[in-house]
């Protein structure tokens, strides 16, 4: 009687899978082809003129995380601009990098005579300094670390080209 059931999922045939494409032909013995590059879009970027002036603060004792989302702002603005905004903004990490800023364009003003109003915060960049290892002591004799993290600034400010 067991014999005479049917299976109550009926097993469905396999699909035969579609022939795969012919490979191509290759290229003879010796001769390289290079690989076909894809168009990119192009994008302006905006044109300067006259030097690029830097201002460097190394050895910042804030986390590099927390100056980034500060510098976000202020990339690519002009540079009275981004005092102004830095001004006001309510983070600690502003007031540091409103001092680097004002010193590259201090730089520019003094040491290539440069037009302030012109000038234009072409680079920002954080990158991570020193780190200090400290323990913290923790129960039943455990410590934990407790990392302290270290910054170096860099600004660099360039003069904008007129009626750009």
């Amino acid at each position: 009687m067991a014999n005479e059931q049917e299976d109550p999922i009926e097993k469905k045939p396999k699909a035969k899978k579609a022939a795969a494409p012919k490979a191509e032909a290759k290229p003879a013995a010796g001769k390289a082809v290079a690989p076909k590059k894809k168009a990119r879009p192009f994008k302006a970027k905006p044109v300067f003129e006259g030097p690029e002036v830097r201002a460097v603060a190394k050895w910042i004792r804030t986390a590099p995380r927390k100056l980034r989302l500060v510098a976000d702002m202020v990339r690519g603005k002009k540079a009275s601009e981004a005092v102004t905004l830095l001004d006001f903004t309510n983070k600690r990490a502003a007031r540091t990098l409103n001092k680097v800023i004002k010193s590259a364009i201090a730089n520019a003003e003094n040491n290539h005579e440069l037009d302030t109003n012109k000038l234009v915060v072409s680079q920002l960049y954080v990158d991570q300094g020193p780190m200090f290892k400290r323990y913290l002591p923790k129960s039943r004799g455990r410590a934990t670390p407790v990392l302290k993290y270290g910054s170096h600034i860099t600004v660099v400010v360039r003069q904008r080209q007129e009626g750009i």
